[in-house]
């Protein structure tokens, strides 16, 4: 075996430490979707919600539903694409243990809002439909804002 006879100060080790920070937080910046393409991609997917919690008495708001799915798809199509023009590899499976618990927790609480919203709007609360589709929209724009790499541990706003 060989002995590893390089010492390294404190102020080389910090520095490297403060570069790899900015390194990963212009990373996620880069991997940020633009501002107008969140809008549209959260809250198509919220309409998606509201249209699919409004569908109590098989009416026409399943048509919503699937003009909102068109849309989100559409809009996702583009966030990859462009990324894919900034020369970034886009992600669409988990690679790490906290990007699939990440993941998970936010699908189980997805799921839990569309669950409610659909379930308390059959019971003739015409509000919950809304409600659902709020709640939806504003996470999935905070998660794509401030999550982009789909990892809570590496979040924009970490290190600073």
């Amino acid at each position: 075996m060989t002995k590893n006879t390089q010492h390294i100060s404190v102020a080389e080790a910090k520095s490297t430490l403060e570069s790899l920070a900015t390194i990963e937080k212009d990373t996620a910046i880069s991997l940020r979707a633009p501002l107008w393409l969140n809008v549209i991609i959260s809250c198509s997917y919220g309409m998606g919600i509201f249209s699919w919690a409004s569908t109590r008495h098989d009416n026409q708001w399943i048509l919503g539903v699937i003009l909102s799915a068109i849309v989100f798809c559409i809009g996702v199509g583009i966030y990859l694409y462009r990324i894919r023009l900034l020369g970034v590899k886009p992600k669409i499976a988990p690679k790490s243990r906290s990007e699939i618990v990440f993941g998970v927790l936010l699908a189980i609480g997805f799921g839990v809002v569309v669950a409610f919203s659909r379930e308390l709007s059959k019971d003739d609360i015409w509000w919950a439909s809304y409600v659902g589709a709020l709640i939806t929209a504003v996470a999935l724009g905070y998660v794509m804002h401030r999550f982009p790499s789909g990892d809570y541990k590496t979040g924009i706003y970490k290190h600073d």
